[in-house]
C-alpha cells in the first residue's frame, strides 16, 4: 500500500488510503416482499462514511410463495434478485459506502445489476441512468425501480459500457461496478476495464467524478497505468484490509487530469490574491 498527502503547491495530489469497515450479517428468515417500497430521505444530502452508518447485507433464498426471486436486503431496502442476475455482495455494499453525490447532480450507474447503487443514489439525485449488458439484469433493475416508485428518477438502459449513452450525454458522477479479474482464468475482464477507461472522459461533465471499484492490492499499478494513459488522475483510494477474503474491494475516486489542473490553477490564483490582500492590510 502507499500513502500520500496533497498540498497547495504540489502538482500531483497524493493517494490517500483509508482503512474503513462496512457491515455484513446473516439471517435465516425471509422478509415479506412488498409490492412497493418507500425510499427514506438522505440525511444532509451526502451519504455518511461507513464507519458511522455501516450497511448490513442479508440475502434470503426464494420461498414457495415467491419461487422466482430471492430477496436481498441492504439495511431497510429490499431488492428482488432472480436466478441469472449477479447477486449484490460485500463489494456492492463497499462501493455504496464510498461514493458521494450532491443534490441535483446527474449520475450514471454502470453495471447496475439489480439496481442497488442507482436506487440508493435516487435518495439524493433525481437524474440517474443505470445500464447493464445483461437483458435479465435490466429487467430486474426496472422491476426494483418500479417497486421503489422511482421511475421518474431512474432510467434503466440495456447495452455494453457506453453504447446506451447518447453522444452528448454527460454526467457529474459515474459509478463503475463491473466484475474484475481475480485469478488467472478471469484476466479477460481487463478488456472491459480498459475500454471503460478509454471512453469515460468524454461522458464526464466539467469537474465530474468517477467512483471505480476493483479488488486486490496487486491490481493498483494496473489501475494507475490505465488512468495515466487516458488522462485521468486518482484522487483517493479506499480499502479495508479486513476484507482480504472477500476479494479485497478497493474504491477509487478519479477525475480528469485537465479538470484537476484547472482546479489547482484557480486555487493558486485565489491563494496569491489572498497573500497580496494580506500584504496590503499589513502595510497600512
Amino acid at each position: 500500500m502507499f500513502v500520500g498527502t496533497a498540498s497547495r503547491k504540489m502538482l500531483l495530489p497524493g493517494i490517500i488510503v483509508a482503512l474503513l469497515m462496512g457491515g455484513c450479517g446473516p439471517s435465516s428468515q425471509q422478509p415479506p416482499v412488498q409490492p412497493s417500497a418507500d425510499v427514506p430521505k438522505a440525511k444532509g444530502g451526502l451519504r455518511a462514511p461507513p464507519t458511522e452508518t455501516p450497511y448490513a447485507l442479508e440475502y434470503f433464498e426464494p420461498t414457495p410463495e415467491n419461487p422466482e426471486y430471492g430477496t436481498l436486503k441492504v439495511n431497510d431496502h429490499a431488492f428482488l434478485v432472480p436466478e441469472g442476475v449477479t447477486r449484490p455482495s460485500i463489494q456492492s455494499v463497499y462501493l455504496l459506502s464510498h461514493w458521494q453525490i450532491q443534490p441535483g447532480e446527474s449520475v450514471l450507474d454502470m453495471g447496475t445489476g439489480s439496481g442497488v447503487q442507482a436506487i440508493f443514489a435516487a435518495e439524493i439525485s433525481d437524474h440517474i441512468v443505470a445500464t447493464d449488458i445483461s437483458a435479465r439484469s435490466v429487467e430486474t433493475a426496472k422491476l426494483n425501480v418500479r417497486r421503489f416508485g422511482l421511475q421518474d428518477r431512474i432510467e434503466v438502459r440495456l447495452g455494453d459500457l457506453f453504447a446506451p449513452i447518447k453522444p452528448n450525454e454527460r454526467f457529474d458522477v459515474i459509478l463503475f461496478n463491473i466484475d474484475y479479474p481475480s485469478n488467472q482464468y478471469t484476466q479477460f475482464w481487463w478488456d472491459i476495464h480498459e475500454r471503460f477507461f478509454a471512453q469515460v472522459r468524454q461522458h464526464l461533465k466539467p469537474n465530474g467524478r468517477i467512483y471505480y471499484q476493483i479488488g486486490y492490492i496487486d491490481n493498483i499499478p494496473r489501475v494507475k497505468a490505465m488512468a495515466d494513459k487516458n488522462g485521468l488522475r486518482i484522487m483517493r483510494m479506499r480499502m479495508d484490509e479486513r476484507l482480504i477474503f472477500q476479494r479485497a474491494p478497493i474504491v477509487f475516486l478519479l477525475q480528469r487530469e485537465a479538470d484537476v489542473r484547472e482546479q489547482l490553477r484557480l486555487e493558486n490564483i485565489a491563494y496569491q490574491r489572498q497573500i497580496e490582500a494580506d500584504k496590503r492590510r499589513e502595510s497600512k
